[in-house]
Formats: C-alpha cells, structure tokens, sequence
C-alpha cells in the first residue's frame, strides 16, 4: 500500500525547509571535532522520514495515522535511512519493499540519525504497546 497521495509537493517543501535548516545548524569550517547530527526538523504529532543518514536528502512529513498491520512503501523519498517520530504511530522499517527482510524497530516519540541500511517499506505495527500520545 502506497502512502497517502499529495505527499510529493509535502516531499518538496520539507525538503527545501530541511535544507534550510540544517545550513543555519552548521558548523563552521574550522571546528576542530565534527558536529553532532542536527537535531531532526519534525514537528510534534508528525513521522518524518529521510532517504540520508543525518536526516538529510529527500524528506517527507506525515501527521495522520497509518492503519496498523499496512505495508507502505518508501517511494516518496526513495528509500529511508534516517527518521524522527513524534507521533503515537509505531512500526518497523524493512529493507524490502513487500515489509520483509532486515528490520529496524521504530518506537513512538524516538528518532534515528542512521538505521543502518536503506529501507523500502514501513510497517505499522505496535513495537512497546505501551506508548501513548
């Protein structure tokens, strides 16, 4: 199952806000240890996900619930390596697009900088189901 239509102009304005962000949150060139990861750009009651690791590269925000037990694909941004969840919503990304293969459990309120392999489908499903809103 496909994510909800209208996202790809969602995609293109978080895209360009999160660029946008993250150049204000750069660290000047003659720091001598690297920066941290940014914190990510999402907003409270939202899932974003990014095809970069560092929540960079294609972008995508959600605010609505996805129904549990769905498989939604990654295309909107290809697929994901980094996400932040401020939303009650859980699940798993997969490193296949049919929510099989490697698996990296996303629990409610967390973020990811790196999940460690690009993911090409999400399923919603209780990870803690203790986490509430």
């Amino acid at each position: 199952m496909a994510l909800p239509t209208g996202s790809t102009h969602l995609a293109k304005a978080f895209t360009a806000g999160a660029a946008a962000a993250l150049l204000m949150l750069g660290a000047s060139p003659s720091s001598a240890t690297p920066a941290a990861p940014a914190a990510a750009p999402c907003n409270q009651g939202s899932y974003c996900w990014w095809s970069g690791a560092n929540f960079t590269g294609s972008g995508i925000s959600y605010s609505g619930d996805l129904v549990s037990g769905g498989c939604y694909l990654t295309s909107h941004v290809g697929s994901v390596r980094s996400y932040a969840h401020y939303h009650r919503q859980e699940g798993y990304f997969y490193a296949n697009s049919n929510c099989t293969g490697r698996s990296h459990a996303v629990r409610a309120h967390s973020e990811n900088p790196d999940i460690g392999f690009n993911a090409y489908s999400f399923k919603a499903a209780c990870v803690s189901c203790l986490a509430k809103d």
